[in-house]
């Protein structure tokens, strides 16, 4: 087995969450792009990381899951992807309590307005700290 031409560049990514992006390139190369705004050892994990996708030709595969996995080396424990219906219930979950908390958010401000437009306390509260109580 032959290993294509690889290019790797070292580039700023902005934020240290992202370790690396590989791009199959026309010509049948690829380019490694690595966070610069990781450590060395860091960076040599990325680039082995980014190795074992193009060795393994996981740009010609489609299942996401089975590619991490082998790229990770995860055991065979942890090779079973799951069921994406899982991640369809947690996202409609977090979509809920979102807009859950929105309404509560909105209420809040609402009440926080009411007291703000119709409280002479308030506004005597500001006076204090604005001006002390020398008027």
């Amino acid at each position: 087995m032959t290993t294509p031409d690889v290019n790797i560049v070292v580039i700023d990514f902005k934020t240290s969450k992202g370790k690396e992006m590989v791009v199959p390139n026309e010509d049948g190369s690829y380019t490694i792009l690595i966070n610069s705004r990781l450590s060395y050892d860091s960076q040599l994990k990325a680039y082995k990381h980014a190795m074992r996708h193009i060795n393994n030709n996981d740009f010609e595969k489609s299942d996401v899951q089975p590619i991490e996995c082998s790229a990770h080396e995860l055991s065979s424990k942890e090779e079973f992807p799951v069921p994406a219906q899982q991640y369809v219930d947690r996202i409609k979950k977090l979509q809920a309590e979102r807009r859950q908390t929105q309404r509560q958010m909105k209420k809040d401000q609402e009440r926080v307005q009411f007291i703000i437009d119709n409280c002479d306390m308030f506004r005597r509260a500001e006076n204090l700290y604005l001006y002390g109580d020398n008027l």
